[in-house]
């Protein structure tokens, strides 16, 4: 539950924090004054920015210095003051234009690898996106294409519309008579079910199949934990990494250090982003409350997006000193662009 505050004390965190993040710089008493016009003497902002810090809204980074707004003080503004705003459709072109060479080529993992990007350069932040879990996705159905005498394309297709490839060998010559027989089996036999049923029963549910090629049924089957794994941190797709490092809180080398090697364990930052694959609208996350402390100087917005009924993310993630109020519009146009180019 939020701390109550008074106008006074509301104003002036709303434009202690407007000023930081502007400027990277501790806030003077003197400095909002003669940015604002408050209508209250410069004694009575430097009474109410130490009430303030006494709440633990605001810091001083040491005593001769201004004030910076805590981890408490970003949250209060986020929850309770920041303003919620839509992007402009000039913006919102800026970012379709950004994406429209992948949706040209009409692959979904390029889509996703763009939408990233150009959350990472609208915001001059990490651009984040995780793809749709196809573990919970329903088959569609299977397609096996002929490439040579001996090897197919095994063409997935999820009920939500993405689709996933992959190439087989038989080590025996392919009829396309045999092929196509052995389609409908695996349709017959496989679609409707979730491509972790999939994994778990595929030898089960193609036992005493007596129609179709052998050898391309038992390929199928005995690498079904192969052909039906889509392993989560190959979903993940990173943007604008020189962004955020251009920070001025990443030019301490340690805290750089700790940020770059969370970057590099994928398959942790695609569990934090699933963990957030279910919550409604613009998440936000501030420094501390993260467990992860590489992360704790950190702050994320995610928002997650829909394609039939899988689900992704997207999100930014960048220091603390963010601009919030744009940022979160920016997330938010962003998953409600991957869902309409996904579903298209």
């Amino acid at each position: 539950m939020l701390e109550e505050l008074s106008d006074r004390d509301r104003t002036i965190l709303h434009s202690v924090i407007h000023i930081y993040v502007e400027t990277a710089a501790p806030v003077a008493s003197r400095t909002l004054c003669r940015r604002y016009r408050l209508g209250i003497s410069s004694a009575t902002v430097r009474h109410t920015m130490m009430e303030l810090e006494d709440k633990g809204y605001v810091s001083r980074p040491h005593a001769s210095a201004g004030r910076v707004p805590t981890d408490k003080g970003y949250r209060f503004y986020v929850d309770a003051l920041m303003p919620r705003r839509s992007l402009s459709e000039s913006e919102q072109e800026a970012f379709r234009q950004r994406v429209q060479d992948a949706v040209r080529e009409e692959q979904v993992d390029r889509i996703l690898e763009q939408v990233a990007r150009a959350l990472a350069d609208m915001a001059k932040q990490l651009g984040v996106v995780l793809a749709p879990r196809f573990e919970n996705g329903v088959l569609d159905r299977i397609e096996l294409v002929p490439l040579t005498s001996q090897r197919l394309l095994l063409v997935l297709t999820i009920r939500s519309g993405l689709v996933k490839t992959v190439a087989l060998r038989v080590d025996s010559l392919i009829r396309p008579e045999d092929v196509e027989e052995t389609r409908q089996v695996l349709n017959q036999r496989l679609a409707g079910l979730t491509i972790r049923e999939i994994r778990r029963s595929v030898g089960e549910r193609m036992r005493g199949v007596g129609r179709g090629d052998p050898k391309i049924i038992q390929v199928i089957v005995d690498e079904a934990e192969e052909l039906f794994w889509f392993s989560p941190f190959e979903d993940l797709y990173i943007g604008g990494i020189p962004y955020i490092f251009s920070q001025p809180e990443f030019r301490n080398p340690r805290r750089a250090k700790l940020l770059m090697g969370l970057l590099e364990e994928r398959e942790v930052v695609s569990e934090v982003l699933s963990e957030r694959v279910d919550l409604p609208g613009v998440y936000i996350s501030i420094g501390r409350e993260h467990r992860l402390r590489p992360m704790q100087s950190c702050s994320l917005l995610t928002a997650t997006y829909q394609v039939g009924n899988l689900s992704g993310v997207v999100g930014i993630l960048g220091p603390t000193r963010m601009r919030y109020w744009r940022l979160s519009a920016l997330v938010q146009y962003a998953a409600q662009l991957v869902e309409e180019l996904l579903q298209n």
